[in-house]
């Protein structure tokens, strides 16, 4: 099953690659930015800002996940935590003992 995973990761790397260039060789054309308050512009290729929107898009994303799966692994290793706390408390806890049961009643 780990084969046919990586197998598919693969063909899907290698398609969205095989887009990126697609898309690069395509789109030569000159795109020009400017933000509000400043004066100066900036002419980028057009493939440029596309490609350079999807790397951003992508290492944000991976940030956000890093940050959830830390929030997540500090709850495990709290409630890992808590469980060796009480696994320490039951077996320090006197054991009881089964063997006395409850007196017998004579039957009327």
């Amino acid at each position: 099953m780990h084969f046919f995973g990586r197998l598919l990761w693969i063909i899907i790397t290698v398609t969205l690659v095989g887009v990126a260039v697609s898309f690069a060789i395509s789109n030569d054309a000159m795109l020009s930015l400017s933000l509000w308050p400043f004066t100066q512009r900036l002419d980028i290729q057009i493939w440029l800002f596309g490609v350079g929107a999807f790397v951003i898009g992508g290492i944000l994303g991976a940030i956000l996940m890093g940050g959830q799966m830390l929030a997540i692994r500090a709850k495990l290793w709290r409630a890992q935590s808590q469980l060796r706390k009480l696994d320490k408390q039951a077996a320090q806890a006197p054991q009881k003992d089964t063997s006395q049961a409850l007196p017998h009643t004579p039957d009327m």
